[in-house]
């Protein structure tokens, strides 16, 4: 499905149904939280060089996040903090190409390796979201746009970090939910891009422009064009959704605005300095059968800073069928999921409007309910 041409309402921007406050959730119920408050903390370098007693307690408070939260923190990674400000950096500078020379990637598929745009797939309801985005397939082959120039050479070095970190975690994830030492191999073999060339992985760059800018620009598509809003505090960065892969690594330039719900209500998520956020997806929900949930979180903005996050998606093979793991499927409870292909299951995503997690219903199995007498 290609990049569909926006109808705007008579301000799409500011839709009420659409403002930077979901009215299903009062403003009095979004908060701000840390690690004070709750958001889970992996130590990551206690996972890896720990004693032993420390790393089984460390990977026990990982299924425990993932159960809870679906959403954690991760510091001692061993990212280096100017490795990310470079990978921005260089991510600014393409942002900051003139359109002619983005053009071949403005009208992408959802399926094609590189896009770069403004807005979301869906726009049935008439109103878009204040965001530029670029999105790179990264593994098994390596995407990038040919300019800037030095943008392949340093987002190489940024995705073997992250990579390394992300199949780390997938491992230890998959020994908190199973026993067997074969199916773990399994998982990390399915969805590690360190171990396997099986797993799929992507990245995304999203960047929220700040409000008072009065340029206007325009996509190569007359119907694609951005302006300045009003009323800044009222608008979406990006609605309330669950990501369709495994697991979201997460990082930004230090201006807050991603949120993240629990417990029915919206907390602002603010991380740790150095810290990059992990964000459980869809397939680790199905994969668990439900025990480990996607979190639903969403992007808010408003005010002068121009924000900046970079996201690492990790996803098991696009033709995988996702199903959850046997043992994992109590007595009398039985299967919450089917198994549905990883290709499909993005493609439905992608192509309908975000709906909160209303994407899993896709792979969700349907219970008949007996009529009443």
């Amino acid at each position: 499905m290609a990049e569909t041409p926006l109808h705007h309402s008579a301000d799409p921007f500011l839709d009420g149904e659409h403002s930077g406050h979901d009215p299903a959730v009062p403003s009095s119920d979004i908060s701000t939280c840390g690690p004070d408050d709750g958001i889970p903390v992996v130590d990551f370098d206690i996972l890896v060089n720990g004693a032993a007693d420390r790393r089984a307690k460390a990977i026990r408070d990982l299924g425990r996040a993932c159960e809870d939260w679906g959403f954690f923190m991760v510091i001692n990674h061993g990212v280096p903090e100017e490795l990310k400000e470079a990978a921005m950096e260089t991510f600014m500078e393409l942002f900051s190409l003139p359109e002619e020379e983005k053009a071949e990637y403005l009208e992408a598929e959802p399926m094609d390796p590189i896009r770069i745009g403004t807005g979301f797939f869906s726009v049935a309801d008439g109103v878009r979201y204040w965001r530029d985005y670029l999105k790179m397939f990264a593994h098994p082959e390596l995407h990038c746009p040919a300019k800037p120039p030095k943008l392949s050479s340093s987002r190489c070095f940024y995705l073997s970090a992250f990579t390394a970190a992300a199949g780390a975690t997938i491992a230890w994830l998959s020994g908190t939910l199973l026993q067997s030492t074969r199916r773990r191999r399994e998982a990390c073999c399915w969805c590690s891009p360190r171990q396997s060339p099986r797993a799929w992985a992507s990245t995304a760059v999203e960047f929220w422009r700040p409000w008072t800018s009065s340029r206007a620009s325009r996509f190569s598509s007359p119907n694609i064009t951005r302006r300045t809003p009003v009323r800044a505090a009222r608008a979406w960065g990006l609605p309330a959704h669950s990501d369709h892969g495994f697991l979201t690594l997460l990082f930004q330039n230090g201006v807050d605005g991603l949120q993240v719900e629990r417990d029915g209500r919206w907390r602002f998520a603010k991380p740790l300095p150095g810290a990059f956020f992990v964000i459980a997806g869809d397939q680790l929900e199905i994969v668990s059968n439900g025990r480990y949930r996607g979190a639903l979180h969403r992007a808010v903005v408003g005010g002068e800073p121009a924000r900046m996050s970079v996201v690492s998606m990790i996803s098991p093979c696009l033709d995988a069928v996702v199903e959850p793991v046997p043992e994992l499927v109590p007595d009398g409870r039985g299967l919450e999921f089917r198994g549905v292909r990883y290709r499909d299951y993005m493609e439905h995503q992608q192509s309908n409007k975000l709906d909160g997690k209303g994407a899993l219903d896709f792979a969700r199995v349907q219970r008949d309910i007996a009529p009443e007498n």
